[in-house]
């Protein structure tokens, strides 16, 4: 018995080591392209690191369930760069931007004030970049990396876990995508260049990222955003669906304290850099709930029915 198991042994620590290379040089890339470059953020560029990133950590696994990784994620990755390009083009349908009406609203809600302009004229100061912003910059930023580095790690842990979130996911960007279609509206910077709102608002993403070389924000929304789709706030969405994804997860209590604190960090930081009203972020975490409801609506209905137990033989006699 002492060969087999010392080539046991053998064959478990050559897997180790193809294991720890493989991943090891993976990893060494993306720290290289993320300083050269920025972190990965255009959703195809993005995904590939992604893919790449989950066949990496298990190299050994067979070839088939590496093409099963194409299968699970190529359609999925489709159905989000729909969502990219018609998200782009949801203001251009035909329907009325409501550029006044939200800002009504806030005022209302807020007695007379504005919580961005009050938030900025009390905390930026002379318009400089205080020492924290790099903060609420790392904040916003972190919609773009997060969601799916969860979606990353929960695909390696559990295919079911994956699927609800991702479930969950698509399911939240397209009520948004519907939304934005249907009632296309103007965040608070736009008000304020239009004349609605009569101060200055500078943007979250000329806070705190703009001092370094690469503004991860900005270059996003550039490529990406559309400036009408404040209504619901998916970044306040997606924030707490993460939150709520991992929750769970949190066995300890030092865990579940930056999970309540990220969706009100991020909830800040939208509405003091004026991309989004107050409204705009509660608005985003009702979706939340409402894209939770759906999916548990679908799982239930997929979920296979229990079998019956069998009638017991009648007693002939």
């Amino acid at each position: 018995m002492g060969a087999p198991t010392t080539e046991l042994l053998a064959a478990q620590r050559h897997r180790r080591l193809l294991r720890s290379g493989v991943w090891s040089a993976y990893l060494l890339a993306l720290v290289v392209v993320t300083v050269l470059f920025g972190p990965p953020t255009q959703r195809i560029y993005q995904a590939l690191w992604i893919v790449v990133g989950i066949a990496a950590f298990t190299p050994d696994r067979p070839w088939r369930d590496q093409i099963r990784i194409l299968v699970d994620w190529v359609p999925l990755i489709a159905a989000l760069v729909v969502y990219d390009h018609s998200r782009g083009i949801a203001n251009t349908l035909g329907m009325p931007v409501r550029v006044q009406e939200p800002a009504v609203v806030e005022r209302g809600l807020f007695g007379g004030t504005v919580p961005t302009v009050w938030l900025q004229e009390h905390l930026a100061g002379d318009g400089g970049y205080q020492w924290w912003t790099v903060l609420t910059g790392l904040v916003y930023t972190s919609h773009f990396l997060v969601p799916w580095l969860i979606a990353a790690i929960f695909y390696v842990q559990s295919r079911e876990r994956w699927s609800k979130y991702m479930r969950r996911i698509l399911l939240l960007s397209y009520l948004g995508l519907l939304t934005y279609v249907l009632i296309p509206a103007a965040p608070p910077w736009y008000a304020a260049r239009a004349g609605v709102i009569h101060t200055e608002i500078q943007r979250s993403t000329g806070f705190g990222l703009r001092m370094y070389s690469v503004d991860i924000g900005a270059d996003w929304l550039a490529a990406h955003s559309n400036p009408v789709a404040a209504i619901p706030s998916l970044h306040a969405a997606f924030a707490l669906l993460v939150s709520v994804a991992l929750w769970p997860l949190a066995r300890h209590w030092w865990w579940r304290v930056p999970l309540a604190v990220f969706p009100v960090a991020m909830g800040f930081t939208l509405v003091y850099g004026g991309e989004h009203y107050v409204i705009d972020v509660l608005l985003g975490w009702v979706y939340v709930g409402l894209a939770i409801v759906l999916a548990r609506m679908w799982e239930r209905r997929r979920a296979p029915t229990a079998l019956q137990p069998a009638p017991a033989p009648r007693d002939s006699g």
